[in-house]
């Protein structure tokens, strides 16, 4: 009677170990990942890409991992966009060490910036509602950062009343990279390096990118490069509320600056860019994927036109990136080919 009820016991606790095991080796058949990895796989292969990377981490622990064709984690890539990001952050480790306020003028720091073009603040150019017309200075190698800077305060006046508008470009992504190299006392890309790139260990991204080695005129909106695994320890820093090792990096103020709803009253639907994304609102160098009822932020994001995506998920804690390099198709193509990716994963990770 003994053996019997052993046996039975121990047939019992076999089906209930498979009852509990089954759903999830079921679900496990491609992982909740899968479907992000197959739309990366039938990306590469119908848009004829070298490859992508997918990625998903939580507080430094990497979720999912995925590398398609010949492109890996490490391959050194153009972000396009993407470096609106690490501007803005660049740029408030100076607000952090009391150097500027967003909302002073940017004549106080660069006096070449009068009349009309007086009252832009700094916040205004990382807003896109500067009102500045684009410049065709922007990355010419030929010239560098301060000069192009120069003729944009000699060039025209803003096309609209500053903080009015909303007009995405790199203008004034520009004037705030001479503003970096005015108050950090280097030229562009070594603030990075400094405030940046070294704190984080990204050893892999720079601004004077593998086009153009050296250049004394980067474009601080668009011209950086970088790879997965650099990128991922900068969203570490900001999903940790700017500390990364234990070390602060930003404060958590300037980061949630960084996210906060910049453009509120204003009507953005006639933008190209919005047009393109599909995303009202911005912040500073970065798009408000979802935001509460309350206007909480909830993922946040910044897109390159090449497809470069990364992400951070505010409701989960979780942060990713999804990484193409395509030259191929322009934006209208590649960034909301990289968004329908994107949130596969923040959804399957969430």
């Amino acid at each position: 009677m003994h053996s019997s009820v052993s046996t039975l016991c121990r047939w019992a606790a076999a089906v209930c170990t498979l009852v509990l095991v089954a759903p999830a080796s079921a679900a496990g058949l491609g992982g909740p990942y899968e479907a992000a990895d197959s739309a990366m796989r039938v990306r590469v292969r119908d848009d004829d890409l070298a490859g992508g990377v997918l990625f998903v981490a939580h507080d430094g622990d990497t979720l999912h991992r995925e590398a398609v064709g010949e492109t890996t984690a490490r391959s050194v890539m153009p972000i396009a966009s993407a470096s609106k990001w690490l501007t803005s952050a660049m740029l408030m480790t100076l607000v952090d060490e009391g150097k500027l306020r967003l909302d002073d003028p940017v004549a106080a720091y660069l006096p070449a910036f009068g009349g009309a073009k007086a009252d832009i603040t700094v916040r205004e150019l990382l807003s896109h509602t500067s009102g500045l017309p684009p410049a065709g200075c922007e990355g010419d190698p030929t010239t560098t950062l301060r000069q192009c800077v120069a003729s944009i305060a000699a060039g025209g006046d803003p096309s609209s009343l500053p903080g009015t508008q909303f007009h995405y470009s790199g203008v004034g992504f520009a004037v705030a990279g001479r503003l970096v190299e005015r108050l950090a006392g280097t030229s562009f890309e070594q603030a990075f390096q400094d405030r940046v790139a070294g704190p984080l260990g990204m050893t892999h991204t720079r601004f004077d990118g593998t086009g153009r080695p050296h250049s004394r005129n980067p474009s601080p909106a668009a011209s950086a490069t970088s790879t997965v695994d650099d990128y991922a320890r900068f969203l570490r820093m900001l999903a940790a509320g700017g500390t990364f090792d234990g070390k602060a990096v930003l404060t958590p103020s300037s980061v949630a600056e960084i996210e906060r709803d910049q453009v509120r009253g204003l009507d953005t639907h006639g933008d190209g860019a919005v047009q393109i994304t599909g995303i009202p609102t911005y912040g500073l160098g970065v798009w408000r994927d979802e935001v509460a009822a309350d206007d909480t932020i909830e993922v946040v994001s910044g897109s390159g036109a090449l497809g470069f995506y990364p992400w951070i998920d505010r409701v989960h804690g979780t942060y990713g990136i999804v990484a193409v390099d395509d030259e191929l198709h322009g934006p209208e193509h590649a960034v909301p080919a990289s968004q329908r990716i994107a949130r596969m994963l923040w959804q399957a990770a969430g």
